[in-house]
């Protein structure tokens, strides 16, 4: 189930190199360069038709998730949607395998009575995705063939118009009256209700496991990998200068650094938590969990890493994970360990009970210490996952009153504004931690996607690019340029295809206005005005 794309108006599929003519007495060289050359263009036909279903699904996750209906935008199923969008799982051969190349335990998601969809239903989803412009023998219409997703949409026609509309390539705003249309009469309500019954939780979760079950059953703390060239090696104190690096503005140096740090000290459990935080910092959450996760196996006990994993297993949207590192930050809190010293633990897998437990904590935290940072920084990721928006940003800016000068808070905010619909308010909160931290690449994506939510697609595109110009390692952002440069008029072919081929040099030069990382002002001490008087600005404190 991925959302079509509009066509890609002017834009062609790699064409086939025209084979040199050669002397009859030469065929069978001939013959081997026509193969080599025709199975080459399969080859590039290929890469972008998976090009074309990782944007797909990118469009798809990036509308649930700011579509304003926070069943959307927090469901397992765009956490799903939003790993395969990131590269993190793939379809191979009919089977679902993670970014190491190891395979997921695809059966176990499905018990009998879930996985038995009718023939009717296989062909309906068959034909949904042939409509949305996939392939008809990709590897991911076997893999959806079967899943029992497909019995929400069953004989609807609002539903069926939708998908129509959109392979037709009808314009965002028809396509959004109809999606309205079909949330007014009730049945995008009825999908997601049916998305979020039993039927799917046995279907996505297992009898007796989340969606973490599943992405941690193919390798439940998978090492992480050190890059081959590092010149940091050899420093006496890696990890002071790693701290230096940053202040500089040389992340992707004092990445290097931190390596050096963990690889001469393995035990360094604050080195594994700077590392961690460094990828969430560079828009790699993956690899921030796989170090922060390390972090804690070294030293459980640290709170900053605590805190760090429940932001990030949010991010990624394992909330489960995220609610029980948030917990353990109170357990192993000095000052507010006692909340949770009687309080009998949820049931491993019961959600609704771990929510539940963990905002009464948080809250209780937040009253018995109104001047601690940490704890509404926490508490504002905790009303994030509760969907309570409102509640999210009234923490978020308390934070940033406690602690105005950190720029990680003031994207936490401007993130939760963009997910409540408040895109505009957004772009103020992201600018205010770019100006103490003008390299922070994933607050330059985060922009990127609120002026995109403001229909502000060539803004979106270079900021976006200038994100990666940061981080060309955070691939995944590629996807959601893609999108926003479909929404834009006047796009040539050549630019187009820079895109496609993720070249960068060529893209940051058909767009006016990306970063240019040699002109980076310098870091910020403190904001030009007092945090209270950019709240009050963006009206935030009326909440």
């Amino acid at each position: 189930l991925i959302m079509p794309r509009p066509p890609m108006m002017g834009h062609m599929g790699p064409s086939m190199a025209p084979v040199p003519v050669r002397p009859l007495m030469d065929a069978g060289v001939n013959q081997a360069n026509m193969e080599e050359a025709f199975a080459e263009a399969q080859q590039n036909v290929k890469a972008e038709q998976d090009q074309a279903d990782l944007g797909q699904a990118a469009q798809m996750v990036e509308m649930l998730r700011n579509s304003g209906n926070p069943k959307f935008a927090n469901s397992q199923f765009v956490s799903f949607i939003d790993k395969v969008s990131k590269g993190d799982l793939q379809f191979k051969e009919n089977t679902v395998i993670d970014r190491n190349g190891n395979e997921v335990d695809w059966d176990s998601l499905y018990d009998t009575d879930a996985a038995m969809a009718s023939t009717a239903d296989q062909q309906r989803l068959e034909k949904m995705w042939q409509a949305s412009g996939g392939a008809s023998s990709s590897s991911m219409d076997a893999a959806w063939a079967d899943a029992a997703m497909n019995k929400a949409f069953q004989g609807d026609p609002k539903m069926e118009q939708l998908w129509k509309a959109a392979a037709s390539g009808a314009g965002e705003a028809e396509l959004d009256q109809i999606f309205r249309q079909a949330a007014g009469d009730g049945s995008m309500e009825d999908a997601w209700n049916f998305a979020e019954s039993d039927v799917m939780d046995k279907a996505w979760m297992g009898d007796d496991a989340n969606m973490d079950g599943m992405w941690t059953s193919a390798n439940r703390s998978p090492e992480y990998k050190f890059q081959d060239e590092n010149p940091y090696l050899d420093v006496d104190d890696p990890l002071a200068e790693a701290m230096r690096l940053l202040r500089e503005g040389r992340d992707r140096e004092a990445l290097l650094c931190l390596e050096a740090e963990v690889r001469k000290n393995p035990e360094s459990s604050e080195g594994w938590r700077q590392l961690g935080q460094l990828y969430a910092e560079l828009d790699q959450d993956v690899e921030a969990i796989a170090c922060l996760r390390k972090g804690h196996e070294v030293d459980p006990y640290n709170l900053d890493s605590l805190l760090a994993l429940g932001v990030s297993c949010t991010n990624e949207l394992d909330q489960l994970l995220a609610l029980r590192y948030l917990r353990r930050w109170i357990e192993n809190h000095d000052e507010h360990q006692g909340l949770a010293q009687n309080l009998e633990m949820p049931p491993e897998y019961d959600y609704e009970a771990w929510r539940q437990q963990v905002t009464m904590l948080y809250n209780q935290a937040a009253a018995a210490n109104p001047l601690d940072a940490n704890v509404f920084i926490a508490l504002g990721v905790m009303e994030n996952i509760n969907r309570n928006y409102d509640g999210a940003i009234r923490a978020l800016a308390t934070a940033c009153r406690l602690r105005p000068n950190d720029h990680t808070v003031w994207n936490k905010l401007g993130a939760t504004l963009a997910n409540s619909g408040k895109s505009e308010q957004a772009v103020v909160a992201y600018h205010q931690g770019l100006s103490l931290k003008p390299n922070y690449a994933r607050s330059w994506s985060n922009l990127a996607i609120a002026h995109a939510n403001l229909g502000q697609h060539a803004d979106a595109a270079r900021f976006y690019l200038s994100s990666l110009v940061l981080n060309p390692d955070a691939t995944h952002i590629w996807n959601f340029l893609h999108s926003a440069v479909l929404n834009m008029n006047g796009v040539n072919a050549d630019d187009m295809r820079a895109i496609d081929q993720r070249d960068l040099d060529a893209a940051t030069k058909a767009f006016d206005g990306v970063l240019d990382p040699q002109q980076l002002p310098p870091r910020a001490e403190e904001l030009a005005q007092p945090a209270e008087e950019i709240l009050a600005s963006i009206g935030v404190l009326d909440l």
